[in-house]
């Protein structure tokens, strides 16, 4: 079934190394003999003291920047805006630390394997030394608040074990079967792309967050003792290792509780609840809970036998051209297992690197980087039927539609709320320091607010959308409204933008990333616009802000078709800096927006080819995560050939050889490195499905892109808008059948290859279409 990632080797390497996680802790798994480390994260665990002092523009200082930008002095706009109104750097998600123990007299290892079990969420590592066989077998379980280590032999073990971390660690408190340590996280980081002398800053006047790590190390059969600093275990044929972590941070708080004996205290409180249940209870409950999300959708392609293969060898196969449609599978399966293990009720959202980092400096901070990355980390949780996924989504935004107010006043003068284009655990809402083109976007909580409605649209639940998400979707329409600015041609416009981290060219020939009104401005607004004026029917609600967006709505520019025959990526038709570019926000109004489409404009969907044919010609979509997008971009566009190429270049070239996607450097800045970035791998589940499904049109159709090389196959449970379940099954390219499920009683149409049903489905009821 391709379920789980192998190797006949120990890692080597961060992204070689296996993940683990229950949405808040996480670890990555070596393998390592006889000595193994396991890096240790803890999603809450950030650099910083608290939220930080927002700066305040002068309503003059912005009007300014406007009149400069309506004289088309795009230059000097973007001048006085890095001038006089950029903030702060985000703080960093940091480590929490390792793990590690060390085996007395294993040599000449042989018959070694690790593995990933996609379908236990386990990662097990054997070997054989002397004739005798060892097994490890480490997992992180959501309902315990735990990680879990179980090592077996069939001769008795010698085995050191011990906890570390690279931050400041005050104490080391240890007793005969435990060890625990606790210090505080940095109290200030420079992101990794910023030059200084000091990048790292502990402050003792003003402590970082608090944190402490425990484990407890038991046996059945085996003396426990304190030797040196280290829990050691004699022989022992069989050992459980418990770990539970805990900091500082407070729910729904901008500030942290600095006290350590708080951490004590829940790492005790999680301590004593899973070391009274034997190993087999925790493990039973925890495969329990994770197979309830993992068990509910399944890929198969006609295989050629290659499970049998190592995974490194596999990705080395295809890169030599050959084929391994298995792989796809597995790729698939192991997304969706990142997102369960990154994103679970009551955990933060998943972040650039999901849960997983070592580095004190991570790249980009390991931050919610919200122009593209963390809304694509969310764009299977509804296709693929992953929706608990979305809840540390909608609990962040709940969180930054508060913050967001502050910033909305402090630099905008309007309503509502508003975001830039780094969050973090903070929730800092405002510009980050830097250069316009990345840090000056006042839409990203617009975005997020567009984002969160797939929650509502893949459940259906009125109540989520009336309590919830609507209110954070009317905030950030409120910020909308005040920020738009009516023209001399009666259209409103957004007074300044940028189309994220892309530039063009003045009329002197200079880059400039600011101007008016880009295209990914207007298509996010009419995306959010059109969402809002649609909760609003559903709920019945007719308030002033509804009236209003209705009003401008109508009174939005339409979008503009340039030289090229492509989508404008600005209402000018500029001279672009860089053709190739990484991002495609000229065309998000296609996908993942839907006011660009086949049935209302076809002539735009034709504009949206043109853009893409452009950006791939000068060399773009080279980046794992904007591959991932051109994936499905491609899908939307029923090109299922073309998504499959992307699909396979995002393996041969964006892949590390534990699935991890890779981001090479952007040759922006000094000091950048190749690095892993999950929402590549996000990005690919939801592409991988929405080849197979499309729902988005208010209708489903089955296999809107199946290519060509998938002659044959099933794809079981998913997800599509209206909250019904969907497997496939098709052979020789053709439908042979559907099963239908709905969570409430509706009526819809489904297409498939040219045929259309009406159907009627009763409350979770299943139908069957056949082929």
């Amino acid at each position: 079934m391709n379920t789980t990632l192998w190797y006949e080797a120990p890692a080597s390497s961060f992204c070689d190394a296996l993940p683990v996680g229950n949405g808040s802790l996480g670890a990555v798994v070596y393998g390592g003999v006889p000595e193994e480390c396991m890096s240790l994260n803890l999603d809450t665990l950030w650099s910083g003291t608290g939220r930080r002092m927002e700066q305040k523009i002068a309503k003059h200082v912005l009007e300014d920047v406007k009149k400069q930008c309506a004289q088309e002095h795009y230059f000097e706009a973007q001048n006085l805006i890095e001038r006089k109104m950029l903030g702060q750097y985000n703080e960093s998600y940091m480590p929490l630390g390792s793990f590690r123990y060390h085996y007395y007299g294993i040599e000449n290892v042989e018959n070694y394997r690790r593995e990933l079990d996609l379908e236990e969420a386990v990662v097990r590592t054997e070997f054989t030394c002397a004739g005798r066989q060892y097994q490890s077998e480490v997992f992180v379980s959501n309902p315990d608040h735990a990680m879990v280590v179980h090592l077996v032999s069939e001769t008795k073990m010698k085995i050191d074990f011990w906890l570390e971390s690279k931050l400041q660690t005050i104490s080391t408190i240890q007793r005969e079967n435990s060890q625990m340590i606790s210090g505080n996280a940095p109290s200030h980081v420079d992101p990794n792309y910023v030059e200084s002398e000091n990048p790292i800053v502990y402050m003792h006047q003003e402590l970082g967050m608090p944190f402490c790590c425990q484990m407890h190390v038991d046996t059945v059969d085996g003396d426990v003792s304190c030797v040196d600093g280290k829990i050691q275990v004699r022989d022992a044929r069989e050992i459980r290792i418990l770990i539970t972590a805990a900091d500082g941070y407070r729910k729904g708080s901008y500030d942290m509780d600095p006290s350590i004996e708080h951490c004590f205290a829940s790492c005790e409180q999680y301590m004593n609840r899973v070391k009274s249940r034997t190993y087999q209870q925790i493990r039973s409950t925890h495969r329990k809970d994770y197979q309830a999300l993992f068990e509910r959708s399944r890929f198969q392609l006609e295989t050629e036998g290659r499970e049998e293969i190592p995974l490194n060898q596999r990705l080395k196969r295809i890169k030599r051209g050959e084929t391994d449609l298995g792989l796809y599978c597995l790729y698939y399966h192991f997304n969706r297992y990142l997102l369960i293990s990154s994103s679970r009720p009551g955990s933060q959202p998943a972040n650039l690197q999901g849960i997983w980092s070592e580095s004190t400096r991570p790249v980009w901070s390991s931050n919610w980087t919200i122009n593209i990355n963390t809304e694509m980390n969310y764009w299977p949780a509804g296709i693929c039927n992953l929706s608990e996924c979305f809840e540390p989504l909608l609990c962040m935004l709940e969180e930054m539609s508060e913050a967001g107010k502050e910033t909305a006043k402090n630099y905008f003068h309007c309503r509502g709320w508003v975001a830039n284009h780094n969050v973090d655990i903070w929730r800092q809402t405002e510009p980050v320091a830097g250069l316009a083109k990345y840090a000056y976007w006042p839409m990203g909580g617009v975005w997020l607010s567009a984002q969160i409605f797939d929650y509502y649209k893949y459940t259906g639940n009125r109540n989520l959308l009336k309590n919830r998400i609507y209110p954070v979707m009317s905030g950030a329409a409120r910020f909308c409204l005040d920020w738009l600015e009516e023209g001399e041609d009666g259209k409103y416009r957004t007074p300044l933008s940028t189309s994220p981290e892309n530039t063009f060219l003045d009329e002197a020939g200079r880059e400039c990333a600011v101007s008016a009104g880009s295209t990914m401005d207007l298509a996010l607004i009419k995306e959010l616009f059109q969402n809002l004026s649609l909760a609003a029917e559903v709920l019945e609600i007719q308030d002033d802000i509804v009236e209003e967006v209705r009003k401008v709505w109508i009174k939005l520019p339409e979008y503009q078709i340039g030289q090229y025959g492509q989508i404008q990526e600005w209402e000018k038709d500029f001279p672009e800096q860089d053709p190739g570019h990484r991002h495609f926000s000229g065309v998000v109004g296609f996908h993942p927006g839907t006011t660009i489409n086949p049935y209302d404009t076809p002539e735009l969907v034709e504009g949206v080819r043109r853009f893409i044919e452009r950006r791939l010609q000068y060399g773009g979509g080279h980046i794992g995560w904007s591959c991932a997008w051109l994936i499905n971009l491609c899908a939307r566009l029923g090109d299922g050939n073309s998504a499959l190429f992307f699909l396979a270049n995002l393996l041969k070239k964006s892949s590390y050889d534990n699935l991890f996607d890779l981001h090479p450097p952007l040759g922006e800045s000094k000091g950048e490195r190749e690095v892993f970035q999950i929402d590549g791998n996000f990005g690919a589940a939801s592409g991988i499905a929405s080849m197979l499904l499309r729902s988005c049109y208010g209708m489903i159709e089955l296999l809107p892109a199946l290519p060509d090389a998938w002659k044959s196959g099933r794809m079981e449970g998913l997800l599509a808008e209206g909250g019904v379940e969907v497997s496939i099954e098709w052979k020789d390219h053709q439908l042979v059948l559907a099963v239908l499920k709905s969570c409430v009683s509706q009526e819809i149409e489904v297409r498939c290859c040219g045929q259309k049903w009406k159907i009627h489905l009763q409350e979770n009821e299943e139908k069957v279409i056949k082929g």
